[in-house]
């Protein structure tokens, strides 16, 4: 994917996530309309922090936070590399922040026993046509 491209369809994402948020559809509040309790997270690039730091403001339990390249940072300091997936624990879902190669993320997490998978940019549009009771 081109940078040109990538860089695009982050704004589109983003939009879309924040366009979410000011009508008070936050994302920890979806997954606990669907009783996800435990998610796992693929890619700690720009989207993926973002997603770590509102999930952990909302005080929801991520189990873990997996990336080919990010070491982490102070918002998460312990990245599982993708050769570890055997040691992770299941989850009820697992969000694809990359928006780069999705479906060979997705093919491998299925692969490797990862039940509900989930992109981004579909978690945001699911949240976007979501009628929130708050």
């Amino acid at each position: 994917m081109r940078n040109e491209e990538k860089y695009r369809r982050n704004m589109r994402c983003l939009d879309k996530w924040m366009t979410n948020r000011e009508k008070g559809k936050w994302i920890g509040d979806y997954f606990d309309t669907c009783q996800f309790q435990r998610v796992g997270i693929y890619g700690y690039g720009l989207l993926g922090k973002h997603l770590v730091r509102e999930l952990r403001k909302k005080h929801f339990h991520i189990s873990w936070v997996m990336d080919k390249t990010s070491s982490g940072d102070e918002a998460c300091s312990s990245i599982s590399r993708p050769d570890n997936i055997n040691e992770l624990e299941n989850v009820d879902m697992v969000i694809i922040t990359s928006l780069a190669n999705v479906e060979e993320i997705e093919a491998f997490l299925l692969e490797h026993g990862m039940n509900k998978v989930i992109s981004i940019e579909e978690l945001t549009d699911s949240i976007y046509g979501w009628r929130n009771q708050n």
